[in-house]
């Protein structure tokens, strides 16, 4: 079967690698000139290492993570609020929680779906069915008629403003805005092999290692606009070692990304011989971190449903139907916020296995 996946990003390259694998003819189409290895960390969860063990990719990915054995929850002055012991989730859950270098994410996955398979310089403009095919064209004048085309190109999709107009977006209750960037981790002083939060109901800001003697650091605080407000907000958390962090964060690794919240995911992914897959189809806030690893699981579900049967009809529908009510409940479920928030929910790794895992259920259910 020929395949055409639209975007190189999570959802794209880890679809292409267990489409290959099954023997189609895959083309990744990316905007960029190149591969992208720009970025920050990464904190992925049990359900999304297994759908990477799924792919084959299990030991590049024990490779390039570092398994976090802690969830640590600090007040303003440093003191513990909360402790999560996982380090027996590999076990329990068949895979760690880690954190990882998004640009050694990207390399893992490019390598796996091979640069001969990835067509740089190609931005969606449309897309449309044409009988038993479908059509993808392209701003440089191509176009690629396949069998199935996945719109897997993220939380600002064109492939899925071509088919149902968009989603609502509206600005996030709480924070405007995320911050995040890496360090050494050797510059902080906190456990080399947990997640490390510090929270006030205003605000909170995260570290989590990842690999090569490296930290991500990420966070919000309501009302920050800017950076200088973000750092100001931290100014008095001097038993933390977050003021230094900020002033020794150069400000071209700095990401400053836009929190917006959906109203809602698309009712449906699947139109004919054409589907969404990953933030394309169920954006979500990032409050879970579980954006990424939900989008893992879409990718080996399409290859689980495309291993199934010869009928591309039949594998997108059964791909929808197992994965649909899951994502969506997600969704709502990061809407929550954090600890410490308005909404008084548990630290996230208690959340992780009170309402995420108990998911799998759900999907085997369906």
């Amino acid at each position: 079967m020929k395949i055409g996946i639209c975007g190189s990003g999570v959802g794209g390259l880890s679809t292409a690698i267990g489409l290959l694998s099954l023997g189609h003819e895959v083309a990744v189409f990316e905007r960029a000139p190149d591969t992208r290895t720009t970025g920050a960390g990464f904190n992925l969860w049990p359900n999304a290492g297994r759908a990477i063990y799924g792919l084959g990719l299990k030991e590049q990915y024990r490779d390039i993570s570092v398994q976090l054995d802690r969830y640590i929850e600090l007040d303003t002055e440093g003191n513990e609020l909360f402790s999560t012991d996982t380090s027996h989730w590999p076990k329990t859950y068949g895979a760690p929680a880690v954190g990882l270098f998004r640009p050694e994410l990207a390399r893992m996955l490019s390598d796996a779906v091979g640069l001969e398979n990835i067509r740089f310089d190609h931005d969606v403009v449309s897309v449309e069915n044409a009988g038993d095919k479908a059509i993808c064209y392209f701003s440089n004048g191509n176009s690629y008629e396949a069998d199935v085309l996945i719109g897997a190109d993220g939380i600002n999709s064109h492939v899925r403003e071509q088919l149902i107009g968009g989603v609502t977006f509206r600005p996030n209750e709480l924070y405007a805005y995320r911050f995040r960037s890496v360090i050494d981790l050797s510059d902080i002083d906190v456990d080399p092999a947990a997640q490390t939060g510090f929270y006030a109901r205003e605000g909170w800001l995260s570290f989590i290692p990842i690999g090569k003697g490296k930290a991500y650091w990420f966070g919000s605080v309501s009302g920050a606009e800017s950076f200088d407000d973000f750092i100001d907000f931290f100014s008095s958390w001097t038993k933390t070692p977050i003021p230094e962090t900020l002033r020794n964060t150069p400000a071209e690794l700095l990401v400053q990304s836009p929190l917006q919240d959906v109203d809602g995911i698309p009712y449906k992914w699947t139109h004919g011989r054409i589907v969404l897959i990953g933030d394309a189809a169920h954006p979500m806030m990032p409050d879970m971190a579980q954006g990424a690893s939900q989008t893992f699981v879409d990718a080996l579900a399409i290859r689980d449903a495309f291993a199934e049967t010869d009928s591309a009809e039949e594998a997108l529908v059964a791909f929808e139907r197992r994965r649909h009510e899951v994502a969506k409940a997600v969704v709502k479920i990061s809407q929550k916020g954090l600890f410490l928030g308005p909404y008084n929910v548990d630290p996230l790794a208690i959340r992780y296995q009170n309402e995420i895992e108990p998911l799998t259920a759900l999907r085997d259910r369906i």
